[in-house]
């Protein structure tokens, strides 16, 4: 079975789980001069109606991923993977989740936010098809979209 294949998606719902991808993400951001991560950063995008899902290989977090519905849209963002878990596939079986979620939900279109800087990110939206939006937020964050249909 592929590596990918075995990442568990949990939708986080206690102050435990925040505190654990938090603790994530001081680990992948370690080294990343434009991410703003806190507890309370997270505790405010679930405030604004952001579900956040911890992505665990094997009971460790490799990542974390934040959705939310709007309307007929699926809203996602995410963290990069881990360091020592680049490279198996994992940033790919999010964007399969990401699809497989809004298939399931009747949602026909997905809009993906990714920071300008993260190459990687942004090869990965373009490799699945995602397209520019032209919209550019705060933090020089960008908007993708990709249509299901």
């Amino acid at each position: 079975m592929s590596e990918a294949l075995k990442l568990k998606f949990i939708k986080s719902s206690t102050n435990e789980d925040i505190n654990n991808i938090y603790n994530f993400n001081v680990q992948a951001f370690a080294d990343s001069a434009t991410a703003d991560w806190s507890e309370s950063t997270i505790k405010d995008e679930i405030k604004n109606g952001w579900n956040l899902y911890s992505v665990q290989y094997e009971g460790d977090i490799v990542a974390a991923v934040f959705m939310k519905e709007d309307q007929k849209l699926l809203l996602t963002k995410n963290t990069p993977i881990k360091m020592e878990f680049q490279g198996n596939g994992f940033s790919h079986r999010i964007k399969d989740f990401y699809e497989e979620y809004a298939s399931d939900k009747g949602i026909e279109t997905i809009l993906n936010y990714c920071p300008m800087d993260s190459f990687r990110l942004i090869s990965l939206n373009e490799r699945h098809n995602y397209e520019k939006t032209g919209n550019v937020f705060a933090d020089d964050i960008i908007e993708w979209k990709k249509d299901l249909k």
